[in-house]
């Protein structure tokens, strides 16, 4: 290295050296640490600023999440009371329902009863007309004259009776 041969020139090169370190030294203190130190200022300010405001907005989001929370659980609430109050009200229509359905198939029923009992009364009515019919025709059949009706119904009347 040549520094180190000129040995007569050492002594102010390292003045230089010390002179222009403390000249930078001062330029850095001066100037340029009090501008990063104020960058570095606004920026943790900024941070802290946008913490604090993540923190607020943070809160109002779980406040909200809460109202919302209690809003959806009244709701769910008062779905149930509107279904169970719409259950009820269909049972109580099915319940009339079944009582208006059983009392006119009630009726139904006793017209029904009454008109077949009329029926048979009619049947059996006819069927001892039908037998007396038959009995006169099977005595003329047989003995070749014809029996009184009064003969022929005490007959029927005498078997049936059986």
């Amino acid at each position: 290295m040549p520094q180190l041969q000129q040995i007569d020139t050492f002594l102010s090169q390292v003045v230089w050296l010390v002179l222009a370190f403390a000249v930078l030294f001062v330029v850095l203190r001066t100037i340029a640490l009090p501008k990063i130190q104020a960058t570095l200022e606004a920026r943790r300010d900024r941070i802290e600023g946008d913490l604090d405001r993540a923190q607020t907005l943070r809160q109002e989001a779980e406040q909200v999440l809460a109202e919302y929370d209690a809003a959806m659980a009244e709701g769910r609430d008062r779905a149930q009371s509107v279904i169970r109050d719409a259950v009820e009200d269909g049972k109580a229509q099915a319940a009339t329902a079944q009582a208006a359905l059983a009392a006119r198939l009630a009726d139904d029923i006793a017209g029904a009863e009454a008109r077949i009992a009329a029926a048979r009364d009619e049947a059996v009515g006819n069927i001892r007309e039908v037998a007396v019919d038959v009995v006169q025709a099977a005595a003329q059949r047989l003995i070749g004259g014809r029996i009184a009706r009064k003969s022929a119904a005490d007959a029927v009347d005498a078997v049936a009776d059986r």
